[in-house]
């Protein structure tokens, strides 16, 4: 598998929640998880839009994570996270890990 198809196969694997597949990437490339995608999001991005909290703990868990860390819109996992349904485990999880609750996005929105 080349790097763009490992960066996309990471995307859609913490989107879908596919644990072994993102395991398995990180695995063999650990850099994935800082991998942007054509809209400047990362897999804890997608991980935290579908709500895939055991996604999100791999991802956190990795070196140099950044729980603040923006997609090309401003969004970051925690603001991401806060708009799903029955996110209180993810949010926990992102505040654990050091999320600023009053970082901005784009449009200046917390």
């Amino acid at each position: 598998m080349d790097v763009d198809q490992s960066k996309f196969a990471i995307h859609a694997a913490a989107r879908e929640g596919k644990v072994t597949v993102v395991e398995s990437l990180l695995n063999a490339d650990p850099k994935l998880a800082r991998c942007k995608d054509e809209d400047g999001r990362l897999p804890i991005h997608w991980a935290c839009s579908s709500n895939k909290t055991d996604i999100a703990l791999l991802l956190a868990n990795q070196k140099g994570f950044d729980p603040d860390v923006e997609d090309d819109s401003g969004w970051t996992p925690l603001m991401i996270a806060v708009s799903v349904k029955n996110c209180e485990k993810l949010v926990d999880l992102l505040l654990k890990k050091g999320a600023d609750v009053n970082q901005t996005n784009n449009n200046g929105q917390v």
